[in-house]
């Protein structure tokens, strides 16, 4: 009997210790719950302010997929081919002066040559050499020095 006693009085002790365990819990629950309600405050605000970062960025992905943002990137594109075009023709351009440059100064100097030393020159008529002072397609004048 006194074991059953001994540990009657155990348990009496431990349903006590619960108790107490209890009533502190109790004591703590709305702490707890003004804690939880502050967080959940919390979470809220950061939460709309996340939105309100990323509504920006929503409206940048719908206007990308508008028809405006389409049409102007389309006439980007179009922009950067027409300068592209444009460099390409300048270059053709140069090169095509260039050789024509050449060919005006090579034919200068076969009429001087041809001028100064009668000789013919295959490819000149007769009327471009035989004045003391002529001038070329391009209105460069080759004076005699004779």
């Amino acid at each position: 009997m006194d074991r059953l006693h001994i540990d009657l009085v155990d348990a009496q002790a431990m349903i006590n210790q619960h108790v107490k365990d209890q009533q502190i819990f109790e004591e703590k629950i709305p702490d707890i719950e003004n804690e939880n309600k502050r967080l959940q405050s919390l979470l809220s605000d950061k939460e709309a302010r996340s939105q309100s970062k990323q509504s920006p960025s929503r409206v940048i992905e719908e206007f990308k997929k508008s028809i405006a943002f389409k049409m102007i990137v389309q006439d980007q594109i179009q922009e950067a081919r027409d300068h592209i075009y444009d460099v390409e023709i300048v270059k053709a351009l140069e090169l095509e002066y260039m050789e024509e440059g050449f060919i005006r100064g090579f034919l200068k100097g076969i009429r001087l040559v041809h001028h100064k030393t009668r000789a013919e020159v295959e490819g000149l008529r007769p009327s471009q050499t035989s004045s003391d002072s002529f001038s070329d397609s391009d209105g460069d004048e080759i004076k005699n020095e004779l």
